[in-house]
């Protein structure tokens, strides 16, 4: 087996692009989706070029997002047969490369990835960690599957990196720090939608909110591992104190039905607003919310990483209020972000975003925008440090 120091240097003739395939689930919705298709166009100032081969197709949000910003996507269909998945890999990096690097972000099956990647003679291998998730809790199968992955990672892969310390350690084990591959990375947003004008037509009106409201906010997949449930209980306590409030909600997933219906019993429907995905975050955050909103529980209810959609709320300079399943690692901006027990009840959610809404000035935003730009979470960052481990520097 060739030991990963052997792995030579890509040297590419200047003007060439260094080129990478990154391997995702889906570019339906979510947090990985946007930095990915953010960091792909970002790569051109490290002349790295992004291909995206994704397990499951479909025309998501990002698919078409990563369609309009002319980013090459291929479909590696068979992540339920090891085998045909290889083949299927093996496939497109032959017909479409070559590839100098294959950057994998599937969890445990990463382990596959850089397995085909070092079968197809691809020279930097990277695996990266989103999740997080109590070991304890897993079954044996998969306490079976996650050694395997980490063997074939251990194996195989020229790096590997997640964007929190626990999201890390879930993939490459508590003993990572030992291994000079593994790395802690954070996933860095495209910071130039937060520099421009909000457009005219992102205002409160367009939500069919009053101008004079307070509104609070959220982002991410409608399900149970976001605690989005629990927010709607936030916004009927919050009502109880100013009846003016109201809870815009960017995403989708399995409980927007019951989300509809827990609000339609509770006579709060108006107040409401589920505004499905969207790609305007930035100016949907400046021009119409308050406080932001992020109440994630924990693991084993919850699998927070290091949620992308905190960074963005403190990029746009919003109070912010998350749950004691966000890592610490996620605040910026100390001054603009409190934490609070996802099991606290909703009048202590209430009570917090209600006090956090006082800090919104436009001197904080300020404030938090430069703070953004000079952290570890500006995508430009990123790119800098990983064409440095596509490059084996």
């Amino acid at each position: 087996m060739m030991p990963s120091s052997a792995i030579p240097t890509s040297q590419d003739p200047p003007g060439n692009p260094l080129r990478v395939l990154q391997v995702a689930a889906m570019l339906r919705s979510g947090g990985v989706e946007r930095w990915l298709t953010d960091l792909c166009p970002a790569g051109k100032a490290e002349n790295v070029s992004m291909d995206i081969a994704v397990v499951h197709s479909g025309d998501g949000l990002f698919d078409r997002r990563a369609r309009e910003l002319g980013i090459p996507v291929h479909h590696c269909a068979g992540s339920a047969n090891p085998l045909r998945f290889l083949m299927n890999l093996r496939g497109i990096l032959r017909d479409f490369g070559p590839f100098d690097a294959v950057h994998s972000h599937l969890h445990a099956y990463s382990g596959f990835v850089v397995l085909g990647a070092w079968l197809s003679g691809v020279p930097a291998r990277v695996v990266h960690s989103h999740n997080v998730v109590a070991n304890d809790s897993r079954p044996l199968p998969r306490r079976l599957y996650i050694g395997l992955a980490r063997t074939l990672i251990r194996l195989f892969a020229t790096a590997g990196m997640g964007p929190s310390i626990a999201s890390t350690e879930d993939l490459l084990g508590k003993s990572w720090r030992k291994d000079s591959r593994w790395r802690v990375m954070r996933c860095g947003i495209n910071l130039e939608p937060f520099e421009t004008p909000v457009p005219a037509n992102v205002n409160r009106t367009a939500f069919g909110i009053p101008e004079d409201s307070l509104v609070f906010g959220s982002i991410g997949r409608l399900c149970a591992e976001k605690n989005s449930e629990f927010l709607v209980d936030v916004l009927a306590s919050a009502l109880a104190t100013n009846p003016k409030t109201y809870l815009v909600m960017i995403g989708e997933g399995p409980l927007r039905t019951v989300l509809e219906e827990k609000a339609r019993a509770l006579g709060i429907s108006d107040q409401l607003k589920l505004a499905g995905t969207r790609t305007d975050i930035a100016d949907v955050l400046r021009g119409v919310i308050d406080v932001f909103l992020f109440p994630s529980p924990p693991p084993p209810r919850g699998n927070e990483a290091l949620p992308i959609a905190v960074i963005e709320a403190q990029a746009a300079g919003v109070p912010t209020v998350i749950g004691d399943g966000v890592t610490t690692e996620a605040i910026v901006t100390a001054r603009l972000v409190r934490q609070v027990s996802a099991d606290a009840g909703p009048r202590a959610w209430a009570d917090a975003a209600l006090e956090q809404a006082k800090l919104g000035s436009a001197e904080n935003r300020r404030l938090a925008l430069a703070e953004l730009e000079n952290s570890e979470f500006n995508c430009a960052r990123n790119v800098k440090l990983l064409a440095q481990i596509y490059r084996n520097r």
